[in-house]
């Protein structure tokens, strides 16, 4: 009797703290007056209108931010901010709608990246930044290309926030800001005003014991319909994948141990994943999960979320 209280106990306990991170989406929106060019405006407020739309999850908090500013001394950014439940997404869009392009201003890209550095990431949320401009940064000390940008992997490579880099026009394409953009993990450059993108995340982390498991499956957050996944282990790693499957909301990862390698009998590996199939503005944002190997016997309780 004692026994099976430990393990109800267990259970809850695992249950309770088996918390799937929330999601809060960020979108800085270029509101200068050059956004009046070929309708610009109107078909990136249709399209950010339609990924608001997308997604599902009614507790990923929203936070719209639109910039433009006719001042680099004192620049000010009024944020909506709602909850995608649908009167949260109704209330976005209409004030989505209401917004008007501002005469006489210059785009200072380190406007929105000082913002979203200093105000936006919530630790306790899986965190998505979204730069939508349509011109070239007009700041002289380029202060986003020089100082921001390059930090961006330093501060946020390692942790659940992520960064489109969303040149609107074929007028806001840098090649400085490209090859800084390209060096640091979990920013991406995208040209295109269609801002509709298609997220897909993994859990960060998994454990496999050899003596116990011949898989370990990962959660899928995002549309994965007529994608495939393929994964290996990087460096000296005694593991390896022997296949990969989608199995309902997850990433299921068989794992075979090397012929003539030692095990040790706890050690952590890095997994890296790819995702095949996926059209261009599909996004697989977890690349890397690090998994915990284990080879010794143990009693494990095995949770599955359905």
């Amino acid at each position: 009797m004692k026994k099976l209280l430990t393990i109800l106990f267990l259970f809850t306990f695992i249950i309770a703290n088996a918390q799937v991170l929330k999601e809060r989406r960020v979108y800085y929106l270029d509101c200068s007056f050059s956004m009046k060019k070929f309708g610009l405006f109107d078909r990136v407020r249709d399209n950010l209108k339609k990924a608001i739309d997308n997604v599902s999850d009614e507790t990923t908090e929203l936070i719209i931010i639109p910039f433009a500013d006719n001042t680099s001394t004192n620049p000010q950014l009024r944020p909506m901010r709602e909850y995608a439940t649908q009167a949260g997404k109704d209330k976005l869009k209409s004030q989505i709608d209401k917004l008007t392009l501002k005469k006489q201003t210059m785009t200072y890209h380190y406007i929105p990246l000082n913002d979203f550095y200093n105000k936006r990431v919530d630790n306790n949320r899986v965190t998505y930044m979204f730069l939508m401009t349509d011109g070239q940064d007009e700041d002289k000390k380029q202060r986003a290309l020089n100082e921001l940008l390059p930090k961006w992997g330093e501060k946020f490579g390692n942790k659940n926030v992520y960064g489109f880099y969303v040149m609107l026009h074929d007028s806001a394409a840098n090649p400085k800001i490209d090859q800084v953009v390209n060096k640091q993990e979990h920013l991406w450059k995208v040209q295109t005003a269609n801002v509709n993108i298609n997220l897909v995340r993994l859990e960060s982390s998994a454990t496999f014991n050899a003596k116990n498991d011949k898989s370990v499956d990962l959660r899928i957050y995002g549309d994965v319909s007529g994608k495939s996944f393929s994964a290996s282990f990087s460096g000296n790693c005694p593991y390896k994948v022997k296949k990969t499957e989608i199995k309902s909301d997850k990433l299921r990862i068989w794992i075979d141990k090397i012929p003539g390698q030692k095990l040790p009998e706890s050690s952590n590996y890095s997994l890296n994943v790819k995702m095949a199939g996926g059209g261009k503005f599909d996004f697989l944002v977890t690349e890397k999960i690090n998994v915990k190997c284990l080879n010794k016997p143990e009693r494990t309780l095995k949770i599955s979320v359905r």
